[in-house]
């Protein structure tokens, strides 16, 4: 399986839904975000891509590991300081800006260079909803937005051979 692809599609998904759930759309909408990640996913998980010798798969296990534990204490954290000082409305915006911020160590030590564009995305997203954004459009603005970066991540990390498909079935 392609870890990479794999988070990227569910957590796109995962955006999309809420996008459309904050948006006071029809609950049976959320399947199209999802209907679109599973596409993709089956869509990459066909292409070719370059072995990867199982030491780098543990090095880059390891990497995303410690960082995604990282991210979650962030996340932890940022969404009860949202919620201490009254601001529920921008934990969505405040997730986005720790997940791009999570993306910048994963972008140099796997190396991905795609990552980089993922990470800024997802900061310039969370930060511009913060700041222009009227509380009520936060969340379906940051859901949508953050799927679709998600999704051209992956469609970048396919389009470009070697640039950080981690195939863990290949052994």
């Amino acid at each position: 399986m392609r870890g990479g692809i794999w988070v990227l599609t569910i957590f796109a998904a995962i955006w999309g839904a809420l996008g459309v759930l904050g948006a006071g759309m029809p609950p049976l909408l959320a399947a199209v975000p999802v209907a679109v990640s599973i596409a993709l996913f089956f869509w990459a998980t066909r292409q070719p891509s370059a072995p990867v010798p199982e030491a780098e798969q543990a090095r880059i296990g390891r990497l995303v590991g410690i960082w995604s534990a990282v991210e979650g204490v962030a996340i932890f954290a940022g969404v009860t300081v949202c919620q201490n000082i009254g601001a529920a409305h921008a934990i969505p915006p405040v997730i986005a800006i720790i997940v791009g911020l999570h993306f910048l160590p994963l972008a140099r030590g796997i190396p991905v260079s795609a990552y980089y564009g993922t990470a800024l995305a997802l900061i310039a997203t969370g930060v511009g909803v913060l700041l222009w954004l009227p509380p009520s459009h936060q969340l379906p603005a940051t859901g949508w937005l953050a799927a679709v970066i998600l999704w051209v991540s992956c469609v970048e990390l396919v389009s470009a051979p070697g640039r950080g498909i981690v195939d863990r079935d290949s052994d």
